[in-house]
C-alpha cells in the first residue's frame, strides 16, 4: 500500500527547471512552472528562478493566482494533479490562448537592445527570438559548467 505523499520539494541549484516548451496535458510551459513552484517551497532552492515572468503571465492567461497555484502545487501528489487542477480552473479558449501567445512571444516585446541587458549572450545568437527558446539557451550556458 502507497502512503500519500505530496510533490517533493526541489533543488534548481544543480539542474534547471524542465524545458521551456515542455507541455503537460496540451499546457506549453507548465512542466517548468510546476517546477519552479516545487522549488518555493520548504527545502527547495530557487537558485535564480522565480515564479514571476512568464509562469505569472501564464497564470493570468489562465486565471489562476501565483499564491493559489503554488498551493496546488504544494498539494498535489503528482503533475496529474497540478493539471487536474489547471483544468479545472481554466477553459480549452484560455488555454488556447495561453499557448499561442507563449510560442509567439519575445522578451520585451521584440525590442532586442532590452532582451540583451538580460541575455547578455544574446547577441551571439541572432537565430533566437521567441522567449521559450532564448530561456531553453540560458539554462544550457547557466547550467553547462555545473
Amino acid at each position: 500500500m502507497h502512503k500519500f505523499r505530496r510533490m517533493d520539494a526541489l533543488d534548481l541549484s544543480n539542474a534547471p527547471p524542465r524545458r521551456p516548451r515542455a507541455e503537460l496535458g496540451g499546457v506549453i510551459f507548465l512542466p517548468r512552472s510546476i517546477d519552479k513552484a516545487r522549488a518555493t517551497l520548504p527545502t527547495g532552492e530557487r537558485n535564480e528562478y522565480n515564479v514571476t515572468g512568464l509562469t505569472t503571465r501564464m497564470l493570468e492567461k489562465l486565471g489562476i493566482t501565483p499564491d493559489d497555484f503554488i498551493a496546488a502545487v504544494a498539494a498535489a501528489k503528482s503533475d496529474d494533479d497540478v493539471l487536474a487542477y489547471v483544468r479545472g480552473h481554466a477553459t480549452q479558449a484560455q488555454i488556447d490562448e495561453w499557448n499561442a501567445f507563449a510560442s509567439a512571444f519575445q522578451p520585451r516585446n521584440g525590442d532586442r537592445a532590452e532582451a540583451q541587458k538580460i541575455f547578455t549572450w544574446l547577441g551571439e545568437r541572432p537565430d533566437l527570438t521567441q522567449a521559450l527558446d532564448i530561456l531553453e539557451e540560458d539554462d544550457k550556458r547557466n547550467y553547462a559548467a555545473r
